[in-house]
């Protein structure tokens, strides 16, 4: 009997039987997970934190969420999020768990499946406090990572300006839900903003609540959300 995924027992031999959704089928059949295919639900709880890649077109910040969902080859042949490589691996991107605006949002920032990459080094998760358009704003590393503009005529992430330096606002990055909650702290296109302060925040752990990690027979882990997958039909085995 096929069961979501989502509702499929934790730490049981699962095989894959269907993908509703075509374009998250099309996704994880790139990254070799296929029909068929035999994976486990994961029970452990691990950290998601932001990191600094190195693409073709030199470094950039993904926020923790955005790194979850960027899967890597390894040159050594395993295949984990972007996230879980250690300071001084390589690879090449082999797919991507999220949706289009991901990939919009990757290409902006240099970075395109099939590029290589190098993880430089881990981060905690950050605050940074500025002024935006002459009023105080608080902003999670995820959303300045998503501020793409120009400070010093030279374009780059917003968390990657530095402190008191104009940066003006030409982009920005993600989907409806984090445009609107980045928007709705006066950041639009056209913004002037200057940081004032950048502190350390609060790790953040995202249980089963929050997405599923499963792991295939073949060692590749994956990071999903509940809504993708209920698009996923498992059987036990």
């Amino acid at each position: 009997m096929s069961l979501t995924l989502r509702n499929a027992p934790v730490e049981k031999n699962l095989m894959l039987k269907a993908v509703t959704s075509d374009n998250l089928k099309n996704r994880l059949e790139r990254m070799g997970l296929h029909i068929g295919s035999e994976l486990e639900i994961m029970s452990e709880d691990s950290v998601q934190h932001p990191v600094r890649v190195k693409g073709p077109q030199g470094e950039v910040l993904l926020a923790a969420g955005m790194a979850s969902k960027v899967i890597v080859h390894h040159d050594d042949g395993h295949k984990t999020p972007v996230f879980e490589m250690n300071p001084g691996e390589k690879g090449h991107v082999e797919g991507l768990t999220a949706g289009s605006q991901l990939e919009k949002s990757l290409k902006i920032l240099g970075i395109a499946e099939g590029d290589n990459v190098e993880l430089i080094r881990c981060l905690p998760p950050m605050t940074y406090k500025a002024v935006v358009d002459g009023k105080q704003a608080s902003l999670t590393e995820g959303m300045a990572a998503k501020v793409w503009g120009e400070c010093d005529e030279t374009s780059c992430q917003l968390a990657t300006c530095g402190k008191g330096r104009p940066f003006a606002v030409k982009n920005i990055l993600g989907g409806p839900r984090a445009s609107k909650a980045i928007t709705d702290i006066g950041i639009k296109k056209g913004a002037e903003i200057f940081i004032e302060s950048v502190e350390p925040a609060k790790d953040v752990r995202m249980g089963n609540a929050g997405r599923i990690i499963i792991m295939t027979k073949e060692g590749l882990r994956l990071h999903l959300r509940p809504d993708q997958a209920e698009t996923m039909l498992v059987i036990e085995v």
